[in-house]
């Protein structure tokens, strides 16, 4: 299990009128390794992609950026990390695009078509977040819904269900390999801080990683009863891939391989964006951070989203998606001298750790908020 932990969001106020959580732990990620998803494909490769704004960032010059990833699930509604219900969030959310200006601070200055607003929400009963004295994110999981269909924009992605969930952890108990090469039978993304200097991307980032068991997951997260998480980690020992601050409640992609040929290709949404190490740290080896990346399992809320949001998943018209993106993303990347890139770049976002750990300890955490 892995120890360092940190919310993947960014730190910004959220009008949402929902339980904004405005004293939980905060949360930071990005993708490491990824690759530029808007070179990968003419069309939308990641038509379920989604991003909530900051507020004007009153530290760092009224900038708005994404502060937190989410991910289409149906015609009005996205899901998200708890951890990114905050007040520094604004009340925006991004849809169907895969470039946000997120260097210039002007995120929510876009095409309308794109820019949506959260008018309800819920946020897990369960999430009660903790860093002190151990941290805790269990049942991180919130859903939001906008004020107008996302259809002309986007495209939803089936989350899946608790038997495809079996079969997942099937697949990873026999695909893992944590000393060598495994299947890079996941993909994350996210808008989150990339390396080399770790500033947060226009350019939507993704990035290919292996599913790892639960009982062979590298993490320092003291797991109960209340935890259903999806282990992620670098398919390949010599790269270093992960997501990052910024990435938080960004969707953990996988592929039914029974349903590869149907229109939406099988692929599924199997967990959001929840904690795991600071990635700067992580790139410059500290013994801490060298863990792996904590998604919550949707598949273990599937009664609770569709209760909350009261839809029937089972009966979502399922999306006809124009590129499959496991054919489109590397599994592994290089550098400009055509070596092994041991860097990172954004992704994900992840909460922080434990209270227990010390202050210097607590800087390697990823959060997922902004």
């Amino acid at each position: 299990m892995r120890t360092t932990f940190s919310p993947i969001a960014l730190a910004v106020a959220c009008t949402v009128s929902f339980s904004a959580m405005a004293n939980e732990p905060q949360i930071q990620t990005r993708i490491l390794n990824g690759d530029d998803a808007s070179k990968l494909s003419e069309e939308l490769l990641l038509p379920w992609q989604a991003a909530m704004l900051t507020k004007p960032q009153p530290y760092n010059n009224n900038r708005i950026t994404s502060g937190c990833g989410a991910v289409v699930i149906s015609e009005y509604w996205l899901a998200t990390a708890a951890h990114c219900i905050i007040p520094e969030m604004s009340d925006k959310v991004v849809v169907g695009t895969d470039v946000i200006s997120n260097k210039n601070g002007t995120a929510d200055q876009i095409e309308q078509k794109y820019l949506f607003t959260i008018v309800d929400g819920a946020v897990h009963e369960g999430y009660h977040p903790k860093d002190y004295p151990v941290f805790q994110a269990d049942n991180d999981i919130a859903l939001l819904k906008v004020d107008r269909s996302m259809l002309d924009v986007a495209k939803p992605i089936k989350i899946a269900t608790p038997q495809e969930q079996q079969d997942i952890n099937r697949e990873f108990e026999q695909t893992w390999n944590p000393s060598g090469y495994s299947n890079a039978n996941l993909i994350a993304s996210g808008w989150g801080y990339h390396e080399p200097v770790f500033d947060q991307p226009d350019n939507l980032m993704v990035v290919k990683l292996g599913g790892v068991p639960m009982d062979k997951c590298v993490t320092n997260y003291q797991m109960n009863e209340e935890s259903h998480f999806v282990c992620a980690d670098s398919n390949t020992p010599d790269i270093k891939k992960d997501v990052c601050r910024g990435d938080s409640g960004g969707p953990l992609i996988w592929q039914n391989p029974a349903h590869v040929n149907d229109p939406d290709y099988g692929l599924r949404v199997i967990g959001v964006v929840s904690n795991g190490p600071l990635c700067n740290y992580k790139v410059n080896g500290d013994p801490g951070a060298q863990t792996a990346g904590l998604y919550t399992e949707l598949s273990t809320y599937y009664n609770w989203i569709e209760t909350k949001a009261e839809i029937n998943l089972s009966k979502v018209e399922p999306s006809s998606f124009s590129v499959d993106p496991f054919t489109k993303v590397t599994d592994n990347k290089s550098d400009n001298k055509g070596g092994t890139n041991k860097g990172g770049s954004g992704g994900g976002g992840s909460l922080p750790l434990s209270g227990l750990l010390s202050l210097a300890a607590l800087a390697l955490l990823r959060r997922k908020t902004c």
